[in-house]
């Protein structure tokens, strides 16, 4: 499937939001759950992952993330910060930080909810 199958309805045209769902594995790569179509995750170091895609899904918009476990408040304090889109490999890249800033992986029973948006042409609103 295509990464552009459904694309979304926004308030600027032609903005596509792309839904991951990452399963924590206990410094290791995670587990893709849900929106595998065309993306690879991997563990690049403590708490640092990447997502690469397998065709350009456009101009990198900008993204929204959660988290989620199967104890809450095991992530209590948790943020990620992003990098920019890199457009010649295809990648975006981010690091999840705990309550106290330091780079921390999402574990087991631990996810995260990434929805990014590209804008495939035109102009900006």
């Amino acid at each position: 499937m295509a990464l552009n199958a459904f694309p979304a309805r926004t308030n600027i045209p032609e903005d596509v939001t792309i839904r991951v769902r990452l399963l924590g594995a206990n410094g290791a790569a995670p587990t893709v759950e849900d929106g595998a179509a065309g993306i690879t995750a991997t563990r690049t170091g403590e708490g640092a992952y990447r997502l690469a895609f397998s065709e350009n899904p456009g101009v990198f918009v900008g993204w929204h993330y959660g988290f989620g476990a199967a104890t809450p408040a095991d992530l209590k304090g948790y943020t990620a910060v992003r990098d920019t889109f890199d457009t010649t490999n295809l990648r975006f890249e981010f690091v999840v930080y705990d309550s106290t800033f330091t780079a921390a992986d999402i574990i087991a029973n631990q996810y995260l909810d990434a929805h990014m948006v590209f804008r495939r042409g035109g102009v900006g609103g």
